[in-house]
This record gives structure tokens, C-alpha cells and sequence, in this order.
């Protein structure tokens, strides 16, 4: 039986081709999109879970009037797993500065983490060589990840060789570690233990019961109640905390959670790629019943034929599901080949660097396994109502051809269905929109300084001598002070795009306003390199501001508001754990440090001295075009200073545009899906359309006979698909403005809802719906009314 149920459903597949391809391209490229982003998916929902007892690994937070953050004070670590039963052990896993490692002459420097000698006790990262209970043991481990450890000593094991640090100390490697999940929040090349980093002066000086730099996690007890240890943290911060911030509460949060307050849009990327790979499921599921339901009616004397000699409903089904069953076995396959071999590597592409997809098949066996229960689930239903409907027919009129060529029942039932897969590639194509006008309104928008000409030089190439460094760079800045193409230079940690997320709160003098500000140091002529306007005071001068005694600095104009100040030069304020007063010779007009998603917050500059090594040389030049030469003299002086890091910078402009590089992968992915469901949406319209002309072809010769014009047929075989899409339509303009509404929201700067979206939409849709109906209306409408009047 399985071989006469596999060659009629071949037979049948074939006889009805157009409608195999339809399925089958429909099926492949839903199955596979759909798959990719329940793949991203799994791997956002298990972000960190692959940790051996990960339920019970979590990190401590602080939590202020600006809300919870990941980060706390970095003594608590050790107190707490003195003075709290129920915590087993922690670790502090602390970025600080990035280790240079040198073997034999070679220089490689790692993305470098300080950790605690029981960092393995709390993770469950990998080492493909060396022992995680004693690799770090001795102040002088370091641990390097494959990449670093192949570049220095090639494919054997380095575990046991030596290196040197930083060009002073000599460290003993003693792990290689396998590679780090990209679903980790906990990213590194290299570890190092933090005694290391409690040695270094600037770390120890900062590392007190004030400051919130350190990130701590902590294992706790297995059943240990949370709540519960979390009402132990007021009486720990009143002992411990410093005067200052004792009323800050103490938090600590499910490791799994952590992605989601470092980045809280990655709930929103995993919301939305459940959502469309439910959208695109949907469509593709709906097209092929739609399909099958349309071509059952076709087969009304076959199945009448099978019950007179026999067949039950049983043996009827199963004809319909082996039919329904090998497109979906065969599209499944297609797709798997196609997403492996193209949509990964897009999609990865789309992600640039961010989270990216590795396929494994150990890992991802589940995947495939949820679409085969996907398509199974897919292949009865277009096979069943099919088959159910077809059984309970009437034989007798089935046998005589009374129905086969009768327009079908249920057509509300397609109907409805079509209007489902309209309203749902509506709603794709506005949020495809939405997104790109969002995008260039960002890209486009003033940032509150400007962008032209302006060069950033990164001037930290880690000098081998920075002393002898500074004296050869000196007399480079003073050659472009005095080249007439250079408006203005600048030298800072940061720049526009590149500012740190370093917090502290200030007072102003006499008063009791606290407002946390984002500080950082800048040079003398920052705001005139960037063209940053003062709407009150001055910029920094190394004349003016030499005299450290001073302690000038510049603040926003936000800033100035959150202190309620209407005037601000001249002012004096404190930080809150420092005595020290500072005075604003400086207010600047609001700009965009960061990109628009962010809101502008308090920010203040101090004065980092006279022009040195700083991260950044900003050059403004008076034109783009006289860039070039002065960068290739200043990289040849440049070159001459002995360095580990090579000569690099870029244009501000170029940056700025860069800094929504993710939001064009979420744009990139969104059209192809867009693109996707519209062309599935309308082949299924085309075959449905083709199917009706050719069940209705006795009725246009009858009509033709009669006098009908070509226009006139194609208007009554087409007007039932055009009124469904502009129900669709109707439908899909709430349910889009909603999208937009919500998903504008989450930008702190944003376009407005304009009511022609809707529309162009709504006409594109109608337009491209008339076209596919028409191509196949025109083709029955011009057929011989002699051939389509001929008895079968």
C-alpha cells in the first residue's frame, strides 16, 4: 500500500506542478528563515544557562534613583562571602586595561579580564589545556585563549612556557582556553588574576566603598531564598557602604538576566524573532491549505471513484497527508541546505560581530526537530480538511462531475485566511519602513557638532617608551598647529560615539541638588575642534587652565538645568565623595555624545592638561580633500616613535554612521523577511487565481459567447482577490501603527507617525495584487471559447 500511496501522490504532484513549485519555494524559504531566527532565539533565551548549576549563579547590582545597574562597589565581593552563609562563593570579573603579551619577540595584546582564583568554581568556561583548579593559582598564570596562544607558539601545547606582560613582568602560561559561547555576557582572550590589578595604584585608589566599577557574581547556596538574603543588604550597607551612599540599596539579579540590563533591546530582538518566525510559519502554512483546499476540488471524481471501490476515510487521508508530506520532507531539506549555506551566513553578517550563529548539530538537533514537528503539524492539517470535506460529498453528484467544475465552498474560509497573510505582510512592510526612516533620521539628524572634515587620530599606539614618546610627539603637534589647512586640534580620552559610561553624583556648592553626571576629560580646544557651541563661558585653554589649582570644568547645557542654575560660569560644585570644589568656566549647548537612541544626559569635562598621548588627536581641517597628505606626513612622523599598536584613525563623519551599523542588520533581516511573505502571500494569490480561471472555464466561454469583453472577465475573476486585500488593508493600518508607535517609543529621538506610510503601503499592495491577478485573468479571458465549450 505504501508504494501505490507514494506513486499516486507523485502522479498527483506532477499533474499539478505549478502548484508543487508554488509550495515547495513558499515552504523552503519560510522553513528557512524561520529556522535561522528560531535558532538566534534559542540562543538568546539560554544566554549564560550552559554554566553547570547556572540557576544558581547570580550578579550583584546597585540600585539608586537612576535605577539598577550592573555594576557595585568592589570590596563587597570579599565581605560578603565572609559575613553571608548563604553565599558558597564569588569572583569579580573586572576589565581594566588590556595585558600586552610578548613571546620571542612577538607583541599580541587580549581582550583582557582580572579574575578571581575562583572564577572556575562559579563558571564553566572550557580549557582545552591546563587544569581550571590550579590554572590560577599563582599571581604570575595567565590563561590565553586558541587565537592567541596559536600566533604565539603555534598548534602545541603552551601550557608551562613563559611570557612576558606588559613588557615587565615574566608570567608562566598555564591554560589555553577553549573558545568562549558567543550566548556568554562574559566576554575575554585572556585572564589574569586580579591580585595583579589590586597592585596597580590607580586601581587600589578607586577601589573603595564609594565607587560602582566592579562586576561581582556570586554563587549561591542550591535553594537559597533570594528574597529573603536580599533583606540582609540594608543593615550590610549601613556598615560597610561610606557615609556618602548608604542609602543606596543593593540588588542581585539571575545571571540569565544580566544581557537584559546591560542591553535591554535584546528582549526586543528576541520578541520580534519569535513573532516573525511565527508570522512567516503562519503564511507558509496558510498558503499551502489554501492551495490544497483549492486543488482537492479538482480530485472530487477520484475520491468518489476510491469510495465505490472501497476506500474509507482512513486510507483516504493518508493518500492526502503521503501528498502533503513529501513537499513538506523535501522542502524541509532544501531549506536546511539553503539557511547552512546562505541565511547564517547573512544573517551573521547582518549582526556584525554582535552575537553571531554557529551552527552545531548537537546543539541545534532541536531546532530541527521543532520544524519537523512544525511541518507535521503543517502536512495534516493541509491534508485533513481536505480530504474530510471531499468524503462527505454526495457520490452519486461527485461520480456524475456535478461538483468538480462548481465554484468551490468554504471560500470564506480561504478568504479569511488570505486576509490573514495580507495583514501580516502589511505589517512587515510598514515596520521595514519604519525602521529605514528611523534609521536615516538618526544618520541625518544635527548631532550638535560638526562632523565635516574632522579626522580622529588614535594616538595611543602603546609606546615602548612613553617619556621619549611624548618628547617626539610635541614638536608633531606643534608642524600641524602651523599648517594653514588645519582650522583646529585636539587632544582627549574621548570623543563624540567613544564616551565612557564613568558616573558620579555632584552637589552644587551650598546646595543640596544631587545629579549624576557622566564626566570625562577632554583638552584644550575640544569644543572648537567638534564645533560645539558655549552658549555660556569658554572652552578649555592651556593658557587659562595650566594652573591645576584651578580645577576648571565644562559642563551641558543639561546639566545646568539639572542643577537649576539659569547661569552656570562662575559656579562651583563638588563631587560627592570629594571635598575638592570645582568651578564651570564653560557651558556647552547639548550635543549627541552618544547615538540618538540614548537621551542627553548631565555631562561635565574636567581639564586633562596640556596636549599629551592622549587616546584621541582630532584634526579639523578646512577642507575634506587636504586630509589625505597631512595624514600620510603625520603617519610617517608617527611611525618613527617606537609603538606596539600600528597607525589607525577615521573620519567622524564615517564613525557617526557606523554607530547604526546593527540597527542596518535588523533592517537588512526585516526586508528580507518582508520580501519573503509578499512573494509568498502573492504566488499563493497567483495559484488560487490560476485554479479559479480554470474551474470557471466553461463560464468566461459561456460569458464570451454572450458578448462579454476581456475586461469585463478579468474584472469578475478578480474582484473577490482585490476586495480581500483591501479588507487586509483596513485590518493591517491599526495593527502597522501600533508597530510604529511601539517600536518608535523605545528611541529617545524619533520620526513622527505620518498617515502616507499607510497609504503608499496600502496602493503598493493593491497594485501589485491587481497585477498578479490580472497576468492569469487576461491568460483565461482569452482562451477559445470553443475549447473551454468542449464536453470532456
Amino acid at each position: 500500500m505504501l508504494k501505490n500511496y507514494l506513486k499516486i501522490a507523485f502522479r498527483s504532484l506532477w499533474k499539478n506542478r505549478m502548484f508543487t513549485a508554488i509550495n515547495l519555494l513558499g515552504l523552503s524559504l519560510g522553513l528557512a528563515s524561520a529556522g535561522v531566527l528560531i535558532m538566534f532565539t534559542q540562543r538568546g533565551i539560554t544566554f549564560d544557562s550552559f554554566h553547570k548549576n547556572s540557576n544558581q549563579i547570580y550578579f550583584v547590582q546597585t540600585e539608586g534613583k537612576e535605577g539598577r545597574y550592573n555594576q557595585t562597589v568592589y570590596p563587597i565581593l570579599d565581605q560578603m562571602v565572609k559575613t553571608i552563609p548563604e553565599i558558597e562563593t564569588g569572583t569579580h570579573v573586572q576589565g581594566w586595561n588590556n595585558v600586552w603579551i610578548n613571546f620571542k619577540g612577538k607583541d599580541i595584546q587580549g581582550d583582557t579580564k582580572y579574575v578571581d582564583t575562583t572564577f572556575f568554581d562559579v563558571f564553566s568556561f572550557k580549557l582545552q589545556y591546563g587544569n581550571p583548579k590550579t590554572a590560577l593559582k599563582r599571581r604570575e598564570s595567565i590563561l590565553l585563549n586558541q587565537d592567541i596562544a596559536n600566533a604565539l607558539f603555534g598548534a602545541k601545547n603552551p601550557v608551562g612556557e613563559a611570557v612576558t606582560v606588559n613588557d615587565t613582568i615574566n608570567f608562566t602560561v598555564t591554560g589555553v582556553l577553549e573558545p568562549v559561547p558567543q550566548n556568554s555576557s562574559i566576554q575575554f582572550e585572556v585572564l589574569v588574576p586580579i591580585a595583579n590589578l589590586e597592585a596597580n595604584k590607580n586601581f587600589a585608589a578607586n577601589a573603595d566603598w564609594y565607587n560602582t566599577f566592579a562586576r561581582v557574581y556570586l554563587k549561591l547556596k542550591n535553594d537559597t531564598d533570594v528574597p529573603k538574603l536580599e533583606a540582609k543588604f540594608p543593615a550590610f550597607a549601613k556598615t560597610h557602604f561610606s557615609d556618602e551612599v548608604k542609602e543606596r540599596k543593593i540588588r542581585v539579579a539571575p545571571l540569565k538576566e544580566y544581557i537584559h540590563y546591560e542591553n535591554p533591546s535584546f528582549k526586543w530582538l528576541i520578541y520580534g524573532s519569535v513573532v516573525i518566525a511565527g508570522f512567516i510559519i503562519l503564511i507558509i502554512s496558510i498558503n499551502l491549505i489554501n492551495l490544497n483546499t483549492a486543488i482537492s476540488f479538482t480530485r472530487v471524481k477520484e475520491v468518489a471513484v476510491r469510495k465505490v471501490t472501497g476506500s474509507t476515510l482512513r486510507q483516504i487521508l493518508i493518500q492526502f497527508w503521503t501528498e502533503s508530506g513529501i513537499v513538506l520532507i523535501v522542502s524541509l531539506f532544501i531549506s536546511i541546505i539553503f539557511a547552512v549555506s546562505y541565511l547564517v551566513p547573512r544573517f551573521n553578517e547582518f549582526r556584525k560581530e554582535r552575537m553571531q550563529l554557529v551552527v552545531s548539530w548537537e546543539q541545534d538537533y532541536s531546532i530541527i526537530l521543532t520544524l519537523t514537528g512544525i511541518i507535521t503539524l503543517i502536512a495534516i492539517i493541509a491534508g485533513t480538511y481536505p480530504a474530510l470535506y471531499l468524503n462527505s460529498l454526495d457520490i452519486r453528484d461527485t461520480i456524475k462531475g456535478k461538483l468538480s467544475n462548481k465554484p468551490q465552498s468554504g471560500g470564506w474560509k480561504r478568504g479569511s485566511l488570505i486576509v490573514i497573510q495580507f495583514v501580516i505582510s502589511f505589517g512587515l512592510v510598514i515596520g521595514a519602513i519604519t525602521v529605514r526612516k528611523q534609521i536615516s533620521f538618526m544618520r541625518e539628524a544635527n548631532p550638535g557638532f560638526d562632523k565635516t572634515a574632522v579626522v580622529v587620530v588614535q594616538a595611543d599606539m602603546q609606546y615602548k617608551n612613553e617619556e621619549s614618546a611624548m618628547s617626539q610627539f610635541k614638536p608633531i603637534l606643534d608642524k600641524l598647529n602651523q599648517n594653514s589647512n588645519i582650522r583646529s586640534i585636539s587632544t582627549s580620552g574621548v570623543v563624540p560615539t567613544k564616551y565612557w559610561s564613568n558616573y558620579n553624583t555632584y552637589l552644587p556648592e551650598g546646595g543640596e541638588n544631587e545629579t549624576r553626571f557622566k564626566h570625562v576629560g577632554t583638552g584644550a580646544r575640544y569644543a572648537e575642534t567638534f564645533g560645539i557651541k558655549m552658549i555660556e563661558g569658554r572652552d578649555f585653554s592651556d593658557e587659562l587652565d595650566k594652573n591645576q589649582a584651578y580645577k576648571h570644568v565644562v559642563i551641558n547645557e543639561s546639566a545646568m538645568k539639572a542643577l537649576g542654575w539659569k547661569t552656570a560660569v562662575g559656579k562651583r560644585l563638588r563631587q560627592k565623595n570629594n571635598p575638592e570644589v570645582y568651578t564651570v568656566v564653560g557651558v556647552m549647548k547639548d550635543f549627541h555624545y552618544q547615538d540618538l537612541k540614548e537621551k542627553i544626559e548631565p555631562l561635565l569635562h574636567w581639564y586633562e592638561g596640556p596636549a599629551g598621548l592622549n587616546s584621541y588627536l582630532t584634526i579639523k581641517f578646512n577642507n575634506p580633500e587636504q586630509a589625505r597628505g597631512v595624514l600620510a606626513d603625520l603617519e610617517a612622523s608617527m611611525k618613527k616613535i617606537p609603538s606596539k599598536k600600528p597607525f589607525k584613525y577615521f573620519y567622524l563623519a564615517d564613525e557617526l554612521d557606523r554607530q547604526y551599523n546593527h540597527l542596518d542588520g535588523i533592517l537588512k533581516m526585516l526586508n528580507f523577511v518582508t520580501t519573503l511573505s509578499v512573494i509568498i502571500a502573492l504566488a499563493g494569490i497567483f495559484g488560487l487565481i490560476t485554479l479559479a480561471g480554470n474551474q470557471r472555464r466553461k463560464e468566461v466561454g459561456i460569458r464570451k459567447v454572450l458578448g462579454s469583453s476581456v475586461a469585463g472577465i478579468v474584472v469578475l475573476l478578480s474582484r473577490d482577490f482585490v476586495l480581500l486585500v483591501l479588507i487586509s488593508i483596513v485590518i493591517g493600518i491599526p495593527v502597522g501603527y501600533s508597530f510604529m508607535v511601539s517600536y518608535l517609543s523605545s528611541f529617545e529621538y524619533h520620526i513622527r507617525v505620518e498617515w502616507h506610510i499607510f497609504a503608499l503601503v496600502g496602493v503598493a499592495a493593491l497594485v501589485l495584487t491587481i497585477l498578479t491577478v490580472s497576468i492569469q485573468s487576461i491568460r483565461t479571458a482569452l482562451m477559445d471559447p470553443v475549447k473551454s465549450l468542449r464536453n470532456e
